[in-house]
């Protein structure tokens, strides 16, 4: 066992462990060390395994990791190799998803003591002052070569199909399909937060006025200054260049799962 000492460790380990030939790495933690662990291993034949740990555990939660241990263990050493896409932006990979705007804004006052507390609620409680704060921008962005100026609140480019381990915004979402699923909402404000939050939790909101829902292989917003996440941690400002990896990622999930998130069972 290895501990992670500071930012960036989890992907010094995990490109060591690629370049000796380790098989497969195992990493306790939330998805913030996920992150970096599949930044280290992206590319090669080295598999990324995961024990719950850390804040909103969304992929752990995707492939049904078992929350006891030893469970959890039995299921990584009997389970399946899969290969996934994952999300680049501005050269960073993602594995889960990419948000630019309102979920960006809201990442850095969900502190680390916040979220110690309350956990995944953490981010809803420090949202909903932040989404009464925060006005859309005026963007000009790309997606696949459609070249648009636009009004801009949120946009999450989602490999996968949870946010947070509580909705599931990109809800399409197929992670070995060589696609990121767009969920683009123009304008915010109490009436259309609320309106589209029930719609989320409906899975409807992709028919809402006020969303565009897309997949495509590539977005750029060439606007500055608007906030960045990366799989739920700040990731610095637009402009941003974001381009799906295909089956860069290989993964270990439990031999019984049965998941429309995966097309290449």
């Amino acid at each position: 066992d290895v501990a992670t000492e500071r930012e960036g460790h989890a992907t010094a380990l995990a490109r060591d462990a690629a370049a000796r030939g380790v098989d497969v790495i195992v990493v306790h933690g939330g998805d913030g060390t996920l992150n970096e662990a599949a930044n280290g291993i992206a590319g090669t034949a080295t598999a990324l395994a995961v024990m719950r740990g850390g804040t909103a555990n969304v992929w752990a939660k995707e492939t049904h990791c078992a929350k006891n241990p030893v469970a959890a263990m039995r299921a990584i050493v009997t389970g399946r190799r899969l290969r996934i896409d994952l999300g680049r932006a501005n050269g960073r990979y993602f594995l889960l998803m990419a948000g630019i705007g309102l979920d960006a804004a809201v990442v850095p006052r969900a502190g680390a003591r916040m979220k110690r507390r309350f956990g995944a609620l953490a981010y809803i409680i420090a949202g909903v002052t932040t989404a009464l704060r925060t006005k859309p921008w005026p963007v000009r962005m790309t997606i696949d070569g459609d070249a648009s100026e636009r009004s801009l609140y949120w946009m999450l480019a989602g490999n996968t199909r949870s946010y947070g381990g509580i909705v599931r915004i990109t809800h399409r979402a197929v992670a070995d399909d060589g696609l990121l699923d767009i969920a683009l909402m123009r304008r915010g404000g109490v009436l259309h937060l609320i309106a589209d939050g029930v719609r989320v939790l409906l899975r409807c909101h992709d028919r809402s006025p006020n969303v565009r829902y897309v997949r495509a292989r590539g977005v750029d917003i060439t606007t500055p200054g608007i906030p960045v996440q990366l799989d739920g941690e700040s990731h610095g400002a637009t402009p941003l260049h974001i381009e799906v990896a295909p089956l860069a990622l290989a993964v270990i999930v439990p031999a019984n799962l049965r998941s429309p998130l995966f097309s290449r069972e």
